[in-house]
């Protein structure tokens, strides 16, 4: 039934369902805050051969393995503008804040799929950590179609940075996974690289999203410093760099277009009501002219 489900697009939220997401949005955002800090700054107790979250990606090098300083200020500044999305929430307009509601249990989910698989990364649980990043990638896929009329900042806290995120750590962890830091592993993932390519360049312009498109590029310009610090003489990090100069120039441009109303041709739009304004002049000279 659609009024029980929590992932239904609605026309609009009750009290009872705004008030439950104006309490569990930040509270699990909190969640997320704590225990990223937590185990940036210890290794788990509980675990013979645990480490802290950046300590273990130091641990583990491969193909796939990002600049720890690009991740963690690419996650300081999503978790700052996911404070945004919580003050959406709060909004005087209603369409803002039911549009916003509408993406809170992706969101939610989203950040408990993050706990669990900070608590797994940091103990070494490496393939279940993979599944449950699985299952985040379909989630924020989910909601990436799902819900394509948001605010920008919206967008971009709650689905356009969780997702890039998200497909980029699909990769690294799996890698680190099957620990692969081989000749062959490294061939394979001169190709794998390019399947995030794909994926990415096709949800950026499908959607026009440059929202997406800056955050995946940031992303491989994180991947590209680490890669060029790993393995000199390798073919990886000039990929990185390329599909980091493609994403960022993508997304300079079609900022470009949204900003000058122009559409992915470069062409002015016409809005309806312009283009009848405009038409009038000629239609009441043809009218004239037939009199």
């Amino acid at each position: 039934m659609v009024s029980y489900n929590p992932f239904s697009k609605r026309e609009s939220h009750g009290s009872y369902s705004l008030g439950s997401y104006r309490l569990l949005v930040p509270l699990s955002w909190l969640l997320v805050v704590v225990v990223g800090i937590y185990y940036t700054v210890h290794a788990p107790e509980d675990a013979k051969h645990g480490h802290g979250i950046f300590n273990q990606a130091n641990k583990h090098h491969t193909a796939f393995s990002l600049s720890t300083t690009v991740t963690g200020i690419f996650w300081i500044l999503l978790l700052i503008s996911q404070l945004s999305y919580v003050y959406h929430l709060f909004h005087r307009d209603a369409s803002i804040v039911t549009a916003t509601a509408n993406v809170g249990s992706h969101f939610i989910l989203n950040n408990l799929f993050i706990f669990a698989w900070v608590l797994l990364w940091t103990r070494g649980h490496f393939w279940g950590s993979e599944v449950i990043l699985i299952a985040h990638f379909i989630n924020q896929h989910t909601a990436y179609w799902r819900h394509r009329v948001l605010p920008p900042l919206v967008h971009l806290s709650a689905v356009a940075g969780p997702f890039a995120w998200t497909l980029m750590a699909l990769f690294w962890n799996g890698a680190v996974a099957v620990n692969s830091n081989s000749l062959p592993a490294r061939i394979v993932a001169n190709i794998f690289i390019w399947v995030i390519f794909v994926i990415g360049t096709m949800h950026i312009s499908v959607r026009q999203d440059d929202l997406l498109g800056y955050c995946l590029s940031f992303l491989f310009l994180g991947l590209a410093l680490k890669q060029v610090a790993v393995k000199t003489i390798a073919l990886q990090w000039i990929f990185a760099f390329v599909i980091f100069a493609v994403f960022l120039a993508e997304s300079l441009y079609i900022t470009g277009t949204k900003y000058t109303g122009r559409d992915v041709l470069f062409r002015k739009l016409t809005h309806p009501e312009t283009a009848d304004r405009e038409r009038e002049p000629l239609l009441n000279e043809q009218s004239g002219g037939t009199a």
